[in-house]
C-alpha cells in the first residue's frame, strides 16, 4: 500500500513537471501574444516573481549598506592614520625648532668663547619634590657628557649634570637647594655666591651670600657665572635681583635672586661638556 501512494505520488510529481514544460513552450510559441495559457502562467507565477524581486531588494539593499559601512571604516582609518602622522610630524617639527634655537644660542656663546664645547639633549623627566629639584636628559656618556658639566638655555643656566649614565643625565636644577655657584654682579662686579635654600626652593628663587656690606647692587642688577673654581664657565646669566637684605650679624649683605631660565617649562637643553678654565 506504501508502495502504490509512493509510485502515485511520483507519477503525479512527473506530470506536474511535464505540464509545466508544455505551458512554457506553449508561451514561447505565442508569438508574444498572451495566450490563455500564458494568462494562466503570469496568475501563478507573478506572486513568486514579486516575492523574489523584494527579496533581492531586501538582500541588495543590505549588502549595500554593509559595504558602505566597511567602506566608511576603512576611510576613518585611513584619515585616523594620516593624522596620528601629521601630528608626530608636527611634534618632531617643534622639537628640531626648539634645538635648532638652542644652537643659535650655542653660536651667541661661542662668538663670547670659542673654547665652548656643546651638546643639544632633550628634557625627559623631571622631578619636583619638597627635598630636590632634578631633571633626567636623553645624552650621556654615549655623547660626552659628564658630572658637573654646565646645563644652559638661551636664557641662562639650568644646572649642572650630577648623575650620568650611558644615554642619559641627571640635571640638578638651578633651584635646587644644594645648589652652589661662584657668581659675579655684572654692574657692580661683586664677587658672592649662589646658594640654593629649601624656603626659596618652593617660590622658585635663589640666594646671593657674601655680598659686600656696601654693595651698590639694585633691583634687576643680573647675575652671573664667575668662573672662578674652573666648574662652570665664566659668564653664563644665572638671574636677576629681586631684593637686597642685611644678614642678621650685619657685616655682610645678601639677595634674592630670580634665575634667568624658567625651570618648570625646560624642555631643551644645551650640555656645555668643555671650556676654557678662568684662573
Amino acid at each position: 500500500m506504501n508502495n502504490f501512494f509512493s509510485r502515485k505520488t511520483i507519477i503525479i510529481f512527473l506530470s506536474a513537471v511535464l505540464t509545466s514544460l508544455i505551458l512554457a513552450i506553449l508561451s514561447v510559441v505565442s508569438d508574444g501574444r498572451v495566450s490563455p495559457v500564458g494568462s494562466v502562467i503570469n496568475a501563478i507565477t507573478s506572486p513568486i516573481q514579486g516575492i523574489t524581486s523584494s527579496i533581492s531588494d531586501f538582500f541588495g539593499t543590505n549588502i549595500n549598506r554593509e559595504e558602505y559601512y566597511e567602506n566608511l571604516e576603512v576611510e576613518n582609518e585611513r584619515l585616523r592614520n594620516e593624522l596620528a602622522a601629521a601630528q608626530q610630524a608636527a611634534r618632531e617639527n617643534d622639537a628640531l625648532g626648539k634645538e635648532n634655537v638652542q644652537l643659535r644660542a650655542a653660536l651667541g656663546l661661542r662668538e663670547r668663547d670659542r673654547t665652548l664645547v656643546f651638546e643639544p639633549a632633550e628634557v625627559i623627566a623631571k622631578n619636583s619634590d619638597n627635598w630636590s629639584r632634578t631633571y633626567t636628559i636623553n645624552k650621556g656618556t654615549n655623547s660626552g657628557i659628564n658630572i658637573d658639566n654646565c646645563v644652559v638655555t638661551t636664557e641662562g643656566m639650568v644646572g649642572y649634570v650630577s648623575e650620568v649614565g650611558n644615554s642619559w643625565a641627571t640635571v640638578t636644577s638651578i633651584t635646587d637647594a644644594s645648589i652652589e655657584v661662584s657668581a659675579i654682579a655684572s654692574r657692580t662686579r661683586d664677587v658672592a655666591s649662589i646658594e640654593g635654600s629649601f624656603d626659596l626652593m618652593v617660590q622658585g628663587l635663589l640666594r646671593l651670600s657674601f655680598l659686600p656690606r656696601d654693595t651698590q647692587l639694585l633691583e634687576g642688577d643680573m647675575i652671573e657665572t664667575s668662573g672662578f673654581g674652573g666648574l662652570f664657565p665664566k659668564g653664563i646669566v644665572l638671574g636677576s635681583v629681586v631684593e637686597v637684605k642685611s644678614e642678621e650679624h650685619g657685616i655682610s649683605k645678601y639677595a634674592i635672586i630670580k634665575p634667568a631660565v624658567n625651570v618648570e617649562n625646560v624642555s631643551h637643553v644645551l650640555v656645555i661638556k668643555s671650556f676654557s678654565i678662568t684662573e
